[in-house]
């Protein structure tokens, strides 16, 4: 891997793995996430994931993935 795509793989770990904080506050102190930040956030990554796929980018295929869920599972423990 040369060194522009080990920056990016190295960048999109940080950005798609930013929820996992939140996830935790949220179940340790019971803390909630504002639900439209988190439902504009998962829009915004399945519109970038319709074009990953349409330009088969495997780097943001698998960070836009990587949010989706991520995000799917803050809204999971923001709502219960």
């Amino acid at each position: 891997m040369d060194y522009k795509n080990y920056i990016g793989w190295v960048g999109m770990a940080m950005l798609q793995f930013n929820s996992i904080p939140a996830i935790f506050s949220a179940i340790e102190n019971g803390s909630k996430y504002p639900l439209a930040t988190i439902l504009l956030t998962i829009g915004g990554l399945t519109c970038y994931m319709v074009r990953a796929v349409a330009d088969n980018d495997k780097l943001y295929m698998v960070g836009n993935t990587i949010g989706i869920v991520g995000n799917l599972i803050l809204l999971f423990v923001t709502i219960y």
